[in-house]
């Protein structure tokens, strides 16, 4: 049991996390292992003095969620500042370990002592005083405080009489059911529809007076008030920076200027104005909600069962004003059947098992670890088998779409020469996170790779796929190509932005017809170049001498074959 933890000096981990954020694998390796340590001793630290059963497993299993926290502060990080990285990284590690310890004790997976609340509270600081203030506070009797405050709220009897808190639960309702960004109610509005949500729902509410032989609403305007007092200053912000608009959960005429703190705070000399014209700010704003779900419709990642439940919940988070252009009530307003894709011929399980490899590679991505998988290829019955009989392991750095098919980009540490590979995605299988003996996930190995998930560097990953096209991952370099100067769609298709032209000529055919065009420069694979070149046959010429000899071989060797 790991019970002690000699820091190592800050600049001296400074020094390997740009080392290894340059690719510097010897000082990845010093990093992981003064920083495991770290990991090791925090989690032990948090269950210390409990009587667990089973504590090295308990431990293992808050190691592997520290480990998910270095990982996202690792990113992050930039050497040099203030705090240290151990530091810096220690909020993440020990909000990423209590989380797990409060799921195991409430899914039962470790059994919790008798007696002990399990309170989450993630640290807040980067510098060691804050850090300092925040472990303090953290102890004593605050903290026994703090772990028996609770709320119980008993339940109406009948529904002729709300109490406060179903009542907020119910504007809350309402207002996410009519309101949005370009639809308010007033306070009156507001009392209006509540009362006709609970006739709806419950089919009575005492707001309903009779007065003078006449059917009116009527409610004590001051417990009313308060309601919505009280709801807004659970929901929003106190204070408005100008910075934290999407934080408010409900808008409200004035919201910016903290008439609500005022009035809550009696701010002496402030008079606060009246709350009105009540908003609620939904999830997605109708603009992004279009076109996340633009984004289903025409994907062929989905059955049509799934589209219509997906978009079903997504309309969901909407008010009843939203009306999207994809669906009508339970349909959809398009033929599924014509978004064809990669996917779209291939049966359910595929779309299944590629969806789950993507799932597992961005977890490895996300959390600096490896993977192990079964590369395959297609039979002549449609089946997919290894094309060999041993599990590849990969140090996966990136994800990317490249006409049609997923790819992932990484390190395969069995070829030794730090080459950078392409793997098709639905062409793995036995997708697993690679584990040592101790059942501890294995870090990634880093290299000269520009896109390291560790690095600060910026990736661009269409400059990547022009510069490897077809994804090939032979080196690339610069090649001239001559092209009509009417044929830029071509080259974007394939080069996007990634070009640069250097000459403009003009050519007169034996008729004494001209045709303009462009010398190009790409920085490309020169082995998939020569597919390429020929693929668009007279439309584009390649100028590279060493390229064009080797169209030249490769059209003999057609000529021979079709001779």
């Amino acid at each position: 049991m790991e019970n002690e933890y000699i820091y190592p000096d800050k600049d001296e981990l400074d020094g390997l996390v740009l080392k290894a954020k340059a690719g510097d694998d010897e000082a990845w390796s010093m990093l992981l292992e003064a920083c495991k340590g770290f990991i090791h001793y925090l989690a032990w630290g948090r269950i210390k003095g409990m009587n667990l059963k089973r504590p090295e497993e308990i431990e293992r299993e808050l190691f592997q969620a520290g480990w998910v926290g270095f990982a996202s502060a690792l990113k992050r990080y930039v050497p040099g500042g203030k705090a240290g990285f151990l530091t810096y990284a220690r909020k993440d590690i020990e909000g990423a370990i209590s989380d797990q310890l409060k799921f195991e004790f409430d899914n039962g997976i470790a059994d919790k002592p008798k007696g002990l609340t399990v309170v989450v509270e993630h640290a807040s600081g980067n510098t060691e005083m804050e850090q300092r203030t925040f472990e303090a506070k953290m102890t004593g009797p605050a903290m026994a405080e703090k772990a028996t405050i609770g709320m119980t709220i008993p339940e109406p009897t009948n529904h002729e009489s709300f109490g406060q808190a179903r009542s907020v639960l119910q504007i809350l309702k309402v207002l996410k059911m009519l309101t949005d960004e370009d639809h308010s109610l007033s306070k009156a509005e507001l009392l209006k529809q509540l009362h006709y949500f609970r006739l709806g729902t419950y089919g009575t509410d005492c707001t309903l007076k009779e007065e003078k032989g006449e059917k009116i609403l009527k409610t004590d305007d001051g417990t009313y008030t308060k309601e919505l007092d009280e709801m807004l200053a659970e929901l929003d912000p106190l204070l408005h920076t100008g910075d934290n608009d999407d934080d408010y959960l409900i808008r409200y005429s004035g919201y910016e200027e903290d008439r609500l703190y005022k009035k809550i705070n009696k701010t002496k000399g402030q008079k606060s104005g009246p709350i009105t014209d009540f908003s609620y700010n939904h999830l997605f704003d109708k603009e992004t909600l279009d076109r996340i779900i633009a984004l289903i419709s025409l994907s062929d990642m989905f059955s049509e069962e799934e589209k219509i439940r997906l978009i079903k919940k997504l309309v969901g988070t909407a008010s009843v004003h939203y009306d999207t252009p994809f669906m009508d009530g339970n349909d959809l307003k398009f033929n599924p059947k014509a978004i064809h894709g990669r996917f779209s011929g291939r049966n359910g399980a595929d779309r299944e098992l590629v969806v789950n490899n993507l799932r597992t590679i961005q977890f490895a991505i996300n959390n600096l670890v490896q993977i192990r998988f079964r590369f395959n290829h297609y039979t002549a019955d449609h089946k997919l088998i290894p094309k060999q009989d041993f599990a590849h392991a990969l140090s996966p750095y990136h994800l990317v779409v490249f006409h049609d098919n997923y790819y992932v980009i990484g390190l395969n540490q069995e070829w030794g020469d730090n080459r950078v590979l392409h793997y098709r995605v639905d062409l793995m299988s036995d997708i697993e996170i690679a584990r040592d003996e101790a059942g501890e996930m294995i870090p990634i190995k880093v290299c000269d790779f520009t896109g390291l998930p560790i690095s600060n560097v910026d990736w661009d990953p269409g400059k990547y796929m022009a510069e490897h096209l077809n994804m090939a991952f032979d080196e690339p370099r610069d090649i001239k190509i001559k092209i009509p100067d009417t044929e830029y769609t071509l080259i974007h298709t394939w080069f996007g932005s990634h070009f640069r032209k250097v000459d403009s000529i003009t050519e007169t055919d034996e008729a004494g017809n001209e045709t303009g065009y462009d010398i190009i420069v790409v920085r490309t694979s020169p082995f998939m170049i020569v597919s390429w070149a020929m693929q668009y046959g007279t439309t584009v010429e390649i100028l590279d001498e060493e390229i064009r000899e080797k169209i030249r071989e490769r059209l003999e060797e057609l000529r021979v074959l079709y001779e």
